[in-house]
């Protein structure tokens, strides 16, 4: 009879077999570490960005806190001047009521003074006298001829009544308070002859109105 020994083929097989397998199990635990230094480079360069995006998002919200805090400051400062301007205003306003009164009468008293005559630019008086002769006034009137009856102002509207010897008198009156510079939109209202209150003698009684500049 024929024996045949296997066993050491056998053997030979589950030599084999377990290389092979220790082979793998090489191969899997590299290639599991070249995974993970690959995650991990991975995970590296993004986070690396991400915390620059942080950081950047971060330097962001500063200059956007800053720029709130200057613009609130700066709405505030503008609030201050503001009020400013209208305290100022304000001033300015009662400034000009004290003294604008005043100023008007001065004028009046001018413009009805000897010699004297409304408050104007000689080269402004000068361009009107040469585009009209008749734009200025006389010089030597004779303020004596008129004299006033009435004077009210209220909210820079003025109201004026008065009698003059003539109707020329009247109109050199007007032509006086028209070239003024305190003195604007004046307008006759009425004229009237009627006996003077003294003398008896004939005279213009007259109205008119005006606005005047403080």
């Amino acid at each position: 009879m024929i024996r045949i020994n296997l066993l050491p083929e056998a053997k030979k097989k589950e030599v084999g077999l377990s290389g092979g397998s220790q082979a793998w199990v090489v191969i899997y635990v590299v290639s599991a570490v070249l995974c993970c230094l690959l995650c991990g480079v991975v995970y590296w360069k993004y986070d690396s960005e991400l915390e620059e995006k942080l950081a950047s998002n971060i330097s962001l919200q500063t200059e956007i806190k800053r720029a709130d805090e200057q613009n609130t400051n700066l709405d505030e400062i503008k609030a201050k001047l503001e009020k400013s301007k209208k305290f100022e205003e304000v001033i300015k306003g009662l400034q000009s009521a004290r003294s604008g009164p005043t100023r008007v009468l001065m004028e009046l008293s001018r413009i009805l003074s000897p010699g004297g005559g409304p408050s104007i630019e000689e080269q402004r008086l000068e361009k009107l006298r040469q585009d009209n002769p008749l734009a200025g006034y006389n010089a030597s009137w004779d303020i004596r001829r008129l004299w006033l009856t009435l004077f009210k102002e209220k909210d820079r509207h003025c109201e004026i009544e008065g009698l003059g010897k003539t109707n020329e008198d009247v109109a050199e009156f007007l032509r006086r308070l028209a070239l003024s510079e305190v003195f604007q939109a004046v307008a006759l209202q009425s004229t009237k002859a009627v006996p003077d209150p003294d003398t008896k003698q004939p005279v213009v009684s007259f109205s008119l109105t005006c606005d005047v500049r403080y």
